[in-house]
């Protein structure tokens, strides 16, 4: 199963096929500087809408695409490729891509 999820200033957007649901954290997780500056908030999200999908469970781990959708201008650093992985993978992922537009 793969799932793409978006990454935008304070919101993710989560999609399998046809459906889709957009969340957004009760703090805050990106900072002026970073897109995810906050790791906590971040991963709940994440959670949550791989969880409103039902792409996550016992035995389901899915393929997780993520796009970062701003703060990307000239491609990411080691640092936030990292960051973006192991968001991903505690949020249940069990393969993780990074598409940057």
């Amino acid at each position: 199963m793969e799932v793409i999820a978006q990454i935008y200033p304070d919101r993710i957007v989560v999609s399998h096929g046809e459906r889709q649901t957009a969340l957004s954290p009760s703090t805050p997780f990106t900072t002026r500087r970073l897109l995810v500056g906050n790791f906590s908030p971040a991963e709940q999200c994440l959670k949550q809408g791989l969880n409103e999908l039902g792409c996550i469970g016992l035995f389901k781990r899915p393929r997780l695409v993520i796009q970062p959708m701003a703060m990307c201008e000239g491609g990411l650093s080691e640092i936030e490729e990292r960051c973006l992985m192991e968001l991903c993978l505690s949020a249940g992922a069990r393969d993780v891509r990074i598409q940057v537009e």
